[in-house]
């Protein structure tokens, strides 16, 4: 094979090997003449493929074998047995071995390459310096699989003709970067592989973040490979994080006494996480118009979760039936078991008897109707309908305003048309092109956004393993279809058939698009925006009339520094994987989802008495058969480590710390759940942590006081006011005024000023996603109820915040009455507060006619404040949230009641939920609707009750609900 290699000018270190090499390989050759050289070539064994194994789900680890380099000197012992070496990476996981060839520098040779090829079944790299054209048949003669090709050695066109030479040969190039320019030059080339170096090969310097600031320029149809500067797993997680396919490990692994194990930890590392949060967000993905065996296998392979069979006449793609169930019986054949895609049959306007003959015959999971079906039809199917609506194509410009409306208008009748006649799915393609159906071209991303914010639909059309990713980010589509995006290159007049590595690639990109994403829209949301998301100002509402930041100006610089380090992160999936992965590994997440059936009938029990007590004498029997049957799941954040939800924002804000570039912290408590949570993370960060504590609260919570000394906070007492946890918030926020350069304030609650009802409503919300994808795999849908306690928020937030948009879940959260509401001595301040400004942020308050303050009562330290996030109190004055109360007898009631049915101590922040309960069965308090039989609730189980034990002597009187009169 001969290449025109004019090399590229190149400086340092590289240049000198490069040059050497050049002699080397020049001298090799002499020795061969051009026949032995191609008939070597012609024997080698045949390549091993490498582009769909690194297509396939996570991150893969390119395992490397090299004794020594210009940066680290000799890195293996002479005696190491590198054939061992490269079995043990084998062994470990590695899905491939790469192995340096370069003898001068790295102490590598071919024939090494050879001997390790033949010992090992996974594809093996030839790292070398490539300067000549026959280098690359002396390495495939050798054995090689794949091909380094550096990019700092080729002009632009010379590296192209390196990369097609090696794909000639059967070889996968790898070319790599390490700046802009090298990375411009090796996406010209076409190449599959693209390597990002952190190391400058002039000069052996390492910047450990050149990868990550180069990888969002590489395409998404591309698979990308970070090299240098892996020294333990952490860094493999953040490089999945950033959507790398593979992470090159070399000098971490041969230095390594325990090589198996070595790469066993990096394999682990780039595994997708499999959490019920992330699991929730990832979309259904549909193949469609597979035409062959070949595609089915493909598409199985892929992990898709449907596909699609083409009985359109006419049409490219089209398939008689006969083909169609040979292809689907193939499907069941080769499916792993419970992993088997949906088969799902693609028509267009044909007669119902027509569509329920072929559904039998081919035993379809789904009809896919891609014409003008009216809804009767879907009506009358025997089989799931899916519907194909059609949206424009995108044009050279996008919609504005009034156009988008205008076709949103138009489509979400068929929608709901659809929907209400039956149909499981809606599909949006493009319309136009020559024949019925799909087209192949995307619509306008706006328009598309905005019908997704409206309905569920999956996104058809012009996606590609390129822009699927994008696509998934931009609009809130539940799941995408694709067809001519994944196909090989056209033959005439022949069917299309699927690419394999592009159908593996768009599944994992389509997969991976939303993962460590918690805060982008992935569903639709049946409300005002205001309840979801605050606008720039901060402002939740319908009328944007609740939070903002009223703070004095000392603090403004702060609060916007704050605010400009969150949007950075908000959306960037490293600092949501590392998160994830210390709640994981830390703090025991996700936590779990438990049936409390003895609790239920307890309540069911009392909710009859509530009901009966409410009722004439007359009518109480009739009103007995009114409380429906139930199913109760509480989500245990009592398990978190701590003993409560707390430590999911505190462990997020103390990372936030960190990007701040602040050394101190200062946080509030009430309970000393937050004050406990956020010195259990600072002491696992490094952080030195003061907590501000009310004097009658540190009474209260002596436990919690003592667990956050031995963490090494400092508890500073708090005396002004009730001393409760509405004082510990404004000493807190006057030590910030003070040390605001030094210290972050990492507030407990989602209220205060802007930003930080969304900081800790984002921190928390893993509480409900989890939840609603752990109820998902036990029941098959969302609750019909979910409740949750609220004091300032943080716990109601977390676990609600996932179920705003769903129009059939109903939004309880239980208040604190203290001794009960009409005495004035409680803590409720959405069932009997005003809006007012408190602690720097508009919302719901308890106050005065003069706009005072008043002070909250509640036995419950987390729940004595006069307050409640902005976010909720949007949500109440909306009408979206109900609201119940439970005094503080009640509330211990309740308490004995879950540890005498369950055997579980709920926190008495916790207690408060459970007491309402009962009242919101029994329509006594919240809206007063009746739950459908067999309804779901689950309930946000806050925290622990440990701390709560002198409350429960103090209330010795009160007895679980069936000893209350």
């Amino acid at each position: 094979m001969t290449v025109a290699a004019r090399p590229r000018p190149a400086a340092g270190v590289v240049a000198e090997v490069a040059a050497r090499r050049r002699v080397d390989v020049l001298a090799a050759l002499a020795d061969l003449d051009a026949g032995e050289l191609r008939r070597r070539v012609a024997v080698a064994p045949p390549p091993r493929p490498i582009a769909e194994r690194l297509a396939a789900p996570g991150l893969h680890v390119i395992a490397e074998i090299k004794r020594s380099s210009p940066s680290a000197g000799t890195i293996a012992a002479a005696g190491d047995d590198i054939v061992a070496r490269s079995r043990s990476y084998q062994r470990g996981g590695a899905a491939a071995i790469s192995v340096l060839c370069e003898p001068h520098w790295f102490g590598g040779s071919m024939a090494e390459l050879t001997a390790i090829r033949a010992a090992v079944a996974v594809p093996v790299l030839a790292k070398d310096f490539v300067v000549e054209g026959a280098q690359l048949d002396l390495l495939r003669a050798a054995g090689a699989d794949l091909v380094l090709l550096l990019a700092v050695l080729h002009r632009g066109r010379a590296l192209g003709r390196f990369v097609d030479a090696a794909r000639d040969l059967g070889l996968e190039p790898l070319v790599e970067a390490h700046d802009d320019r090298e990375l411009d030059a090796a996406l010209a080339t076409g190449a599959r592989l693209i390597g990002i170096n952190n190391r400058d090969l002039r000069t052996l310097e390492v910047d450990p973040e050149r990868a990550a600031r180069l990888r969002e320029r590489v395409p998404e149809d591309r698979l990308v490979i970070a090299e240098s500067g892996v020294r333990d797993a952490a860094v493999v997680r953040g490089w999945r994080a950033l959507g790398f396919d593979a992470a090159l490990v070399g000098e971490a692994l041969v230095r390594a006494a325990d090589p198996e194990s070595a790469v066993r930890s990096f394999v682990a590392a780039g595994r997708p996480p499999g959490d019920p949060a992330n699991l929730d967000r990832i979309p259904f993905v549909k193949v469609c118009g597979i035409t062959d065996a070949a595609g089915i296998e493909a598409a199985v392979r892929a992990g898709a979760d449907a596909i699609g069979l083409n009985l359109v006449p006419g049409t490219p793609r089209a398939l008689d039936l006969a083909e169609a169930t040979a292809l689907a019986a193939r499907l069941r054949a080769v499916a792993p078991p419970g992993a088997r895609p949906l088969v799902v049959a693609v028509t267009v306007d044909l007669a119902l008897e027509e569509l329920n003959r072929i559904g039998a015959v081919l035993e379809a999971d789904a009809i896919q109707l891609n014409g003008a079906e009216p809804p009767a039809v879907i009506a009358a199917l025997e089989r799931p309908a899916w519907k194909v609506l059609h949206l424009p194509a995108m044009s050279g410009g996008t919609y504005g305003r009034a156009s988008t409306d205008a076709v949103v208008a138009g489509v979400l009748p068929a929608i709901r048309a659809a929907r209400a006649a039956g149909a499981q799915r809606i599909l949006l393609d493009t319309s136009g092109g020559p024949h019925p159906g799909g087209t192949g071209v995307r619509s306008d991303p706006g328009l598309v956004g905005a019908v997704a914010r409206e309905a569920d639909v999956v996104l058809a059309g012009g996606l590609n393993p390129a822009n699927v990713g994008p696509a998934l980010r931009a609009a809130p589509v539940t799941g995408v279809d694709v067809a001519s995006g994944v196909e090989e290159p056209r033959t005439a007049g022949e069917r299309p058939v699927k690419d394999a590595f592009k159908v593996a690639l768009f599944v994992k990109r389509a997969r991976d698009a939303r993962i460590d994403r918690p805060n982008l829209a992935i569903r639709p949301v049946s409300v005002h925006p205001g309840l979801v998301e605050a606008d720039a100002r901060g402002r939740w509402g319908m009328e944007r009339d609740f939070g903002g930041r009223y703070v004095p100006e000392t603090l403004m610089g702060a609060l916007e520094q704050l605010e400009s380090a969150y949007d950075a992160i908000r959306h960037d999936p490293r600092f949501w994987a590392q998160l994830r992965e210390l709640l994981e590994r830390f703090a025991g997440r996700p936590t779990a989802l438990y049936r409390a059936d003895r609790l239920a009938e307890a309540a069911a029990v009392e909710a009859r008495r509530l009901a009966e007590r409410a009722m004439s004498a007359a009518s109480a029997a009739g009103h007995r058969q009114a409380v429906p049957s139930f199913r109760l799941y509480l989500k245990r954040e009592d398990l978190a480590h701590t003993g409560a939800h707390k430590i999911n924002n505190a462990l997020g804000q103390a990372l936030l710390t960190r990007r701040l570039g602040k050394s101190r912290v200062i946080a509030e408590t009430g309970a000393g759940q937050h004050g406990v949570a956020t010195a259990t993370a600072c002491a696992l960060l490094g952080l030195p942590c003061v907590v501000f504590m009310g004097e009658e609260d540190i009474r209260r919570q002596a436990p919690n006081v003592l667990r956050m000394r031995a963490l090494g906070a400092e508890v500073r007492s708090v005396t002004s006011g009730t001393a409760t946890l509405k004082d510990a918030v404004n000493e807190a926020m006057r030590d910030w005024v003070t040390n605001v350069e030094t210290t972050h304030y990492v507030l407990g609650s989602a209220m205060g000023p802007h930003p930080y009802p969304t900081i800790v409503r984002d921190l928390q919300r893993r509480i409900g996603d989890e939840a609603a994808r752990q109820l998902h795999d036990v029941e098959g849908r969302l609750p019909d109820l979910a409740l949750a306690c609220v004091g300032g928020g943080s716990n109601a937030i977390g676990l609600l915040a996932r179920f705003i948009g769903e129009g059939s879940v109903r939004l309880a959260v239980a208040e604190a009455a203290g001794d009960g509401i009409a005495t004035g001595r409680h803590a409720a301040a959405i069932a009997g507060g005003t809006a007012g400004i408190l602690h720097g942020s508009r919302s719901l308050m308890l106050q005065d006619r003069d706009g005072q303050v008043v002070e909250a009562h509640s036995a419950s330290a987390g729940l004595d404040y006069p307050g409640v996030g902005p976010q909720l109190a949007a949500l109440a004055e909306a009408g979206r949230l109900e609201v119940a109360t439970a005094t503080d007898r009640e509330a211990i009631a309740a308490m004995r009641s879950v540890t005498r049915t369950e055997g579980i101590l709920p926190a008495l922040e916790t207690a408060h939920a459970v007491a309402a309960l009962p009242k919101l069965l029994a329509g006594t308090e919240g809206s007063g609707q009746r739950l459908p039989e067999g309804a779901l609730v689950l309930l946000g189980f806050s925290g622990r009750g440990d701390k709560d034990m002198a409350a429960l002597e103090r209330f010795a009187d009160v007895g679980p609900w069936a000893d209350e009169p």
